[in-house]
């Protein structure tokens, strides 16, 4: 009798597991992540100069869809390597495997005209650096180096809504007509950058300000990240200019302030 109440009780409780685990995933986190760690070396290379590819990002183990999404702009920051990204498959790649074929064909390529050229490389990454008032923020890195003195950094931030599990950008955050104030509120903070270490010595005539969409609703502001030689030569890095919340009431919609 004791037997028979502890297998029903061990039935109930697998039933109770499932279900809790088939509407928000363990842990009752729709937008739960997982690692993804990835490598490979160039088939059949032998040669010095040989590609490879590393890449450690995320999935979503209750959203395919954000899975995918996440992997496209991931892998589309490879259009980096390109002077004409529109016409670059490279930058078309969706997946792991496709990006890493058609980097090793890239690099195949170039090697049959410049056989020291140095092997191509490719490093990507996703990591979330906010999760706050329902917002998930994911920063996508990706370093790529392709022969030539450096390589090419690029970054690019992937902000979902947790309620819909949704990607927005910057147009779904800007209150209706208020994209030239929040064009100005970046200007100002490009001027504050100005006055850092980091930008010590530019001359902005060389170096002008330039507008972006790379948003992220940090804890601290709304940060806006540049690639290299949008405001500054290649030595400076990635310039990260920061918005304060408060310049940008009645700018941004209510949703998206803390």
């Amino acid at each position: 009798m004791q037997k028979g109440w502890w297998i029903g009780g061990m039935v109930l409780v697998s039933v109770m597991l499932a279900g809790c685990q088939s509407l928000t995933g363990w842990g009752g986190d729709a937008l739960r992540t997982e690692p993804v760690v990835k490598h490979v070396h160039e088939p059949g290379c032998e040669v010095d100069g040989c590609a490879s590819v590393n890449a450690a990002y995320l999935r979503f183990p209750e959203s395919s869809l954000l899975s995918a999404e996440l992997e496209r702009r991931l892998f589309g920051l490879a259009s980096g390597l390109s002077d004409n990204p529109d016409g670059n498959p490279m930058g078309q790649a969706t997946t792991f495997e496709d990006f890493s074929s058609q980097l090793f064909a890239a690099a195949q390529s170039a090697r049959q005209d410049v056989p020291e050229l140095p092997g191509y490389e490719a490093d990507l990454k996703a990591d979330v650096v906010a999760d706050r008032d329902g917002l998930l923020v994911i920063e996508l890195d990706g370093y790529l180096y392709s022969g030539g003195a450096h390589g090419l950094p690029l970054t690019s931030y992937m902000v979902i809504e947790r309620d819909k599990q949704q990607v927005v950008d910057l147009d779904d955050m800007l209150l209706p007509g208020q994209r030239p104030a929040y064009e100005a509120a970046l200007e100002r903070a490009h001027r504050r950058w100005l006055q850092s270490d980091q930008a010590f010595g530019l001359s902005e005539l060389q170096w002008p300000f330039a507008t972006s969409d790379n948003v992220a609703p940090l804890k601290a502001g709304l940060a806006i990240k540049y690639q290299v030689y949008d405001l500054a030569p290649y030595a400076v890095g990635q310039p990260q200019l920061m918005i304060p919340y408060p310049e940008l009431d009645g700018i941004l919609k209510p949703r998206y302030l803390p």
